[in-house]
């Protein structure tokens, strides 16, 4: 299993009522920026390839998989007297590269 922490996320920019995190993405121990859909976030920590995590005052706040029925997966990181998705806090990057 391979442990990643979560530094920004990119947000759905149409979406006007929820905030939809469309991507997260990090910066790995090389040094190298890393970024992965959603999509690729649950299919990840549901086989057990990654353990992803945000930083909150020091403490590593592990990102979760949540699915209410009839709807797609969504990951939320809640902590310790959070009541909504530390992840909506992260900065937002633009992950599409430009020449």
């Amino acid at each position: 299993m391979r442990k990643l922490t979560v530094h920004f996320i990119e947000k759905d920019k149409k979406s006007k009522e929820d905030i939809q995190i469309l991507k997260i993405g990090g910066v790995n121990n090389t040094g190298q920026r890393w970024a992965i859909s959603i999509k690729e976030a649950v299919e990840g920590i549901r086989s057990g390839h990654w353990e992803l995590f945000i930083l909150a005052n020091n403490n590593e706040i592990p990102v979760r998989i949540r699915q209410e029925e009839n709807q797609p997966p969504v990951l939320i990181a809640q902590g310790d007297g959070y009541l909504h998705n530390l992840l909506e806090d992260l900065p937002e990057i633009n992950f599409v590269q430009t020449i």
